[in-house]
């Protein structure tokens, strides 16, 4: 390395620092530094898309999560209780009845061990203004002695949410219906099976929403 002091003036020293040059050690050529800042662009281009991905991923793989979660929810409550409905053909208001429709059903089911009755009346509905479903009880105690299902379903709680589509039918042993109501029949029965499906879906993920749809057959097992 070669140091070379240039001018000097009237005690004052001005000094221009600069390398020598030989054939062992050569400086960097603007050629070299353009090429080390583009491999060093491409790199960091490279790292963060990388992370990109992994965060997308991972923020699919959540939205996969909540997916299921909120089928398994729906689907665990309801064959709970759906699968122990019952009916029968009295007349006046200790007649029990079962009534579906494509959107909702509503039915009467053991609810838990107690002094007094412990049967209630639910109703599972699909609220689509807020994309929710939903679940109505009444418990048939004193207070609420008789089997006739109330207007609409108060006291509803949410029990899935963020739902796209909620659909019920009833197979009657040789086909599917969308609607059931042992309130017309003479002699009440209830659907054999009770099919559910549900689409779930998730918060955005560069502008589009992870949404899949599940699907689950209750046999309702009945006397």
């Amino acid at each position: 390395m070669k140091w070379r002091l240039q001018e000097k003036k009237q005690g004052e020293v001005k000094v221009h620092i600069f390398r020598g040059v030989s054939e062992e050690d050569k400086g960097f050529t603007l050629l070299e530094v353009l090429i080390a800042l583009v491999i060093f662009c491409v790199a960091a281009f490279s790292s963060i898309m990388i992370f990109k991905n992994s965060l997308l991923r991972f923020d699919k793989q959540i939205g996969e999560k909540k997916v299921y979660s909120e089928a398994i929810k729906v689907f665990d409550y309801t064959e709970r209780y759906l699968s122990s409905a019952m009916c029968n053909d009295m007349d006046g208001k200790f007649r029990i009845n079962f009534e579906g429709r494509d959107s909702y059903v509503r039915f009467i089911s053991p609810f838990s061990e107690g002094q007094e009755s412990d049967l209630a009346k639910f109703g599972i509905y699909f609220d689509s203004e807020c994309n929710k479903v939903k679940v109505s009880i009444i418990r048939i105690d004193r207070k609420c002695p008789d089997f006739v299902f109330p207007v609409g379903f108060p006291g509803a709680q949410v029990l899935g949410e963020d739902i796209g589509m909620f659909k019920i039918s009833y197979y009657d042993g040789r086909n599917w219906k969308d609607c059931w109501d042992t309130s017309s029949m003479s002699e009440p029965v209830l659907p054999r099976l009770v099919r559910i499906e549900i689409a779930p879906f998730s918060q955005k993920i560069e502008g589009k929403r992870y949404e899949e749809t599940f699907e689950k057959v209750i046999k309702i097992v009945s006397d």
